[in-house]
């Protein structure tokens, strides 16, 4: 009786979450054991500096796996709450039951960890951060492991993510902070915006924290001063990111439906209404998407393993014929630091505000920021070749030649705005062409 208690509780609160997050750059990640569960199927565990304990993953090989032939990744996610390890719930036949539903389709499944409440974030812990780092262990670890150990397809167009709750928080945080990444991501009943109901957060934060450590605080911290670490990794906030990603949204209302006689309060007041809100968001900024609002339907497993189901064809269908990242893009992040298809941006300040780097092509781009900031570009022009960088404010226009460098990048110096100094301001548009020095 109580786990359900806990369960319904749990779903009501957390309707609001996001997180924090840098890639685990040095740490080591170790391989302590690899058990064959069938011949399709194992189970590993690894430990890492980024977690204070063993962590397990379950990888579902395709059928005839064959190191000769490359295939594509599916990471697929745990919702929250349920007792490591996470990782054996997507293959449990009485869960998720997906290696029948994945069937013969060539496709790696990776089915990770990810803590009763972990929400797929690097923790804030009350500013100190540290462990656990969900975002640095599977963005910054164990995928290019994967990639390292078994014969994948490389590159974005290679690897999908999917999830089911707060799976479906970590799939589109995961495809909006690191779209470079990612070709397909869906959701399953996902939390996927944080803004909805909006003034709960501490009550969320306390709440998701005690899951895994009983510090208030230590998610996110708590929402009245920690807004801008919440908003930098939720999905709404981050929707822009998502385009040229192929999206998939599925819910239902909590009304009965065929697996559930009963309504459903965790997915009629706040999984569908995050859902769709996240889908009026998309429509708005002309974001193609699936949306799959079902109708009847519960927060629970023989729901999700329908949406599995459903989900699969269309998946395999874009590993066939991946669409190309998009060109012009734009990005967003909130990390003083961020680097994205081969752009990489450093801004001059030590807290978390919005840069968005903007309409990127081999002309140039615009850097919306608060403060100065240093870019350099992909590995796109010839190098030692001069260039000519314009480089314009609202307030100043400059012109410099910059040579490219023997990788064929660009290094480029945004200046501050002299005219509107002080970091709570808005963020300045700063345009820059690019054109050959002939």
């Amino acid at each position: 009786m109580i786990r359900p208690l806990l369960m319904g509780l749990c779903l009501a609160l957390f309707a609001t979450v996001p997180a924090t997050a840098a890639p685990a750059s040095g740490d080591a990640l170790t391989l302590r054991s690899d058990t064959t569960v069938d011949p399709r199927l194992h189970e590993l565990v690894f430990t890492t500096p980024a977690l204070d304990a063993p962590t397990f993953v379950r990888v579902l090989l395709p059928v005839g796996y064959s190191p000769a032939r490359r295939y594509p990744v599916l990471l697929l996610l745990e919702g929250c709450c349920n007792l490591p390890p996470q990782a054996r719930d997507w293959t449990d036949p009485g869960k998720g039951d997906a290696e029948r539903i994945v069937g013969d389709a060539p496709l790696i499944v990776v089915m990770p960890d990810s803590g009763m409440g972990g929400f797929y974030s690097d923790w804030y812990n009350n500013g100190r951060g540290g462990n656990p780092r969900w975002e640095s262990y599977h963005m910054g670890q164990l995928l290019p492991w994967i990639d390292e150990h078994y014969s994948t397809v490389p590159g974005r167009a290679g690897h999908a993510v999917a999830g089911l709750s707060m799976g479906g928080f970590g799939a589109m945080s995961y495809a909006a902070r690191h779209p470079d990444r990612f070709v397909s991501a869906a959701s399953f009943s996902g939390v996927v915006d944080s803004n909805i109901p909006e003034g709960s957060g501490a009550t969320v934060d306390e709440w998701l924290s005690y899951l895994d450590k009983p510090v208030p605080g230590s998610l996110w911290g708590p929402r009245a001063t920690q807004e801008i670490r919440w908003r930098a990794h939720n999905p709404w906030d981050l929707a822009d990111n998502l385009r040229g990603t192929h999206l998939e949204l599925y819910t239902g209302d909590g009304s009965p439906g065929p697996y559930n006689s009963e309504p459903d309060p965790p997915e009629s007041d706040t999984v569908h209404p995050q859902s769709v809100s996240l889908h009026r968001r998309l429509t708005a900024l002309g974001i193609a998407h699936e949306w799959h609002d079902y109708g009847g339907g519960a927060h629970s497993w023989p729901y999700w393993r329908r949406d599995l189901a459903d989900h699969v064809p269309g998946l395999m269908a874009t590993f066939a014929h991946p669409a190309p990242p998009p060109e012009p893009f734009t990005f967003t992040a909130a990390e003083p630091h961020f680097d994205i298809y081969g752009y990489e941006v450093t801004a001059h300040r030590d807290t978390l505000e919005f840069a968005t780097l903007g309409g990127v092509s081999a002309s140039g781009f615009t850097l919306t920021s608060t403060t100065s900031a240093s870019v350099t570009t992909a590995a796109r022009y010839t190098p030692a070749a001069a260039y000519r960088v314009t480089i314009s404010n609202p307030h100043r226009t400059s012109t410099e030649v910059v040579p490219a460098d023997r990788d064929g990048r660009l290094h480029i110096s945004i200046p501050d705005d002299p005219a509107s100094p002080g970091i709570d301001r808005p963020g300045v548009d700063t345009v820059v062409t690019i054109t050959e020095q002939n």
